[in-house]
């Protein structure tokens, strides 16, 4: 026998030994695009997942999260559905067929919605009345929607096909008395009406949204064309896939946009990736993880810290680029993120590390009925590490203006890691931070807040609470901002600082703020986040045509860091920038003035954008750079005299910090 023959002998036993071993191991061959004979149910909940919520119902965290998600007015067997209508349309109020811009589109959205929750509902309790509120429902629009119109008819399809399909799917594989002819008839509007606006899926959260409505359908259908469809669509679309939409970094197509356009396309995708994970089919995987990247990168920002890095040439394909991210929108406590769906995945299933995304899911509101919903669904076996971390202790609270209080605290401790601290505001979480400390903003003048702080690990134990501290926020923009003072780097005369009836008074020597290291007095307070420092230099000693004086955004206390420093000199105006420790620091002269004048800088993620002003009300920008600064930054009244031996006077009034 020849060698060739040899080979192909064995190969064709090692096959049939494979084939054989399968059914006998359950060995399951890696899938790409083929679902092959679709697993039913099998959307967005299979039969593993029905099963571990019918058993986990009565324990904790899923029986709060159960009850918390039937408070839902939608989630009701006597719930009142809005519709049918024959025609829906989504945003345009143009076209014959629609009586307003958005004919039964929020009934439509209602109606899916109640639909879903019943079904789910009644497989998990098997209570008949929500099977019955699920039929009626899908019977009236299946039996009369015949149109959705408009320009936005994509998203009207795409958003609630899912829905729809899965409430089919829940009851037409549960025994729920749901007739044949009406499965059917489903399958006919979601297959004639919803996909002709999906199969050719948009951009960046159009394109999920399609997406996931495509799949769903595909799978209640049983139409495997339209489910490789999806699946291509996913890899490979120029404007929908993920690898287009989510960089390796983790930002998002839409993060120059807002906060909450960029979280629609990912959990859009998220949502796909899971409804294939059902079918044997891993887009979790794709791009290296990147929907993981994804919502690190979304949580870590949406948490309060700064973007993980920023890429101004990226953006969708119909929109942008933006030149930096856009915290429109950005929260701590958007119950309908996705986090659940990533952390079923990527930690429990398959042991990766997401502290971020972690985090975030931790401080869902318990009460919000989409976080509860998600954490019934989709939270998956039980917490292995029951040790918390130690309370948090040393709670400081310091008010730094009329909107802005500063925290701080000790670390605490556990068995394995602290992985951050949950901040507590009259007793609601508004934030998290991985550091000890805190910037809260965005409040009232003059009005006291209690604070809390606990810490918690990364498999979801909290700790108890800290102490509570109280703190009253400033009585207005201009009262007095509680600054710490220093000189930086090697100055001939210390400088100092002090207050007095609304002017502060820097003095201050140092050969310059310049080149690659400085020589100023600083007065100072550390803020994590985005703010505004705003003031008028009333008056600057001229002890030198290079003496500065103005408002400063800097990386550390360092005489090399990175910093932004709108100055005003004797007659000029200048803005300053140094984008790296050590590196040069680079100016430009923004007008022709002297003091009285006004200064302005504004910190957004690590951008600081600086502003003049005659009157304090019309502002002109003066330039705008990077600074590598981590969370906190150093903000600030910035000094120097330019004479190293010789102290320049300073003095600052209508100052604020935003």
């Amino acid at each position: 026998m020849s060698q060739r023959s040899t080979k192909a002998t064995f190969m064709s036993i090692m096959l049939v030994i494979i084939m054989l071993l399968i059914p006998a191991y359950g060995l399951v061959l890696p899938k790409t695009a083929e679902a092959a004979t679709f697993a039913h149910p099998g959307i967005m909940h299979n039969a593993e997942d029905l099963t571990r919520m019918i058993a986990n119902q009565n324990t904790e965290p899923w029986k709060s999260a159960l009850a918390n998600f039937k408070t839902d007015s939608k989630a009701s067997s006597t719930y009142p559905k809005q519709g049918p209508f024959s025609v829906v349309c989504r945003n345009d109020s143009t076209l014959s067929t629609c009586t307003n811009a958005n004919n039964g589109n929020s009934a439509l959205e209602n109606d899916a919605r109640a639909a879903y929750y019943n079904a789910l509902l009644w497989n998990v309790t098997g209570t008949q009345a929500y099977a019955n509120k699920a039929i009626e429902i899908l019977n009236a629009w299946s039996s009369t929607l015949t149109t959705i119109a408009g320009t936005d008819a994509q998203l009207a399809a795409g958003d609630n096909g899912i829905f729809l399909a899965n409430a089919g799917e829940l009851l037409r594989y549960s025994n729920s008395g749901w007739a044949s002819a009406n499965i059917t008839q489903l399958e006919t509007m979601l297959t004639n009406v919803f996909y002709p606006h999906i199969q050719s899926p948009g951009d960046a959260n159009w394109g999920g949204s399609a997406m996931k409505s495509m799949i769903s359908i595909a799978i209640f259908s049983n139409n495997q064309t339209m489910f490789d469809s999806a699946i291509s669509n996913f890899r490979t679309n120029s404007c929908a896939s993920v690898t287009r939409n989510v960089m390796s970094t983790g930002q998002i197509s839409e993060s120059g946009r807002d906060q909450i356009h960029a979280l629609g396309g990912l959990g859009n995708l998220t949502v796909v990736a899971e409804i294939a994970w059902k079918q044997g089919v891993d887009l979790f995987g794709d791009g290296d993880n990147r929907l993981l990247a994804g919502s690190e990168y979304w949580s870590n920002y949406n948490l309060g810290n700064e973007p993980m890095s920023w890429d101004s040439t990226y953006g969708r394909c119909t929109m942008g680029p933006w030149s930096g991210i856009n915290g429109t929108g950005r929260s701590a406590s958007i119950g309908w993120a996705q986090n659940e769906i990533i952390y079923a995945h990527y930690v429990t299933r398959k042991g990766l590390t997401a502290p971020y995304t972690t985090s975030y899911m931790n401080g869902m509101p318990a009460t919000n009925t989409d976080s509860a919903l998600l954490t019934f669904a989709y939270r998956l076996g039980t917490i292995t590490d029951p040790t918390k971390p130690s309370a948090p202790l040393g709670l400081t609270v310091k008010p730094l203006s009329d909107k802005v209080v500063n925290l701080s605290w000790s670390p605490s401790t556990d068995n394995v890691a602290v992985s951050g601290y949950k901040i507590y505001r009259n007793g609601t979480i508004v934030g998290y931070s991985p550091t000890t400390d805190y910037t809260d903003a965005g409040l009232t003048a003059s009005t006291a807040y209690n604070y809390q702080v606990s810490a918690y690990d990364a498999k979801s134990n909290t700790s108890t609470t800290s102490s509570t501290v109280t703190a009253t926020t400033l009585s207005s923009a201009t009262a007095q901002i509680p600054f710490s003072s220093q000189d930086i780097g090697s100055v001939g005369v210390a400088g100092s600082y002090s207050y007095s009836g609304g002017t502060y008074t820097v003095k201050a020597s140092g050969s310059d703020i310049w080149d690659y290291a400085d020589q100023f007095r600083f007065a100072y307070v550390p803020l994590k986040g985005d703010h505004t420092i705003t003031a008028r230099v009333a008056s600057l000693s001229n002890t030198h045509s290079s003496a500065k004086a103005g408002v400063m955004v800097r990386e550390s206390l360092f005489e090399d860091a990175s910093n932004v420093y709108a100055a005003m000199k004797p007659g000029l105006a200048v803005f300053q920038n140094r984008t790296a420790p050590g590196a040069v620091t680079k100016s430009t002269t923004s007008a022709t003035v002297t003091a009285p004048y006004w200064v302005r800088a504004t910190r957004s993620g690590n951008n600081v954008t600086t502003y003049i002003s005659a009157n304090g009300t019309t502002w002109t920008q003066t330039g705008s750079s990077l600074i590598s600064a981590a969370s906190t930054a150093y903000v600030g009244l910035a000094v120097t005299s330019h004479a190293n031996t010789t102290l320049t006077t300073a003095t600052f009034d209508n100052v604020s910090i935003q």
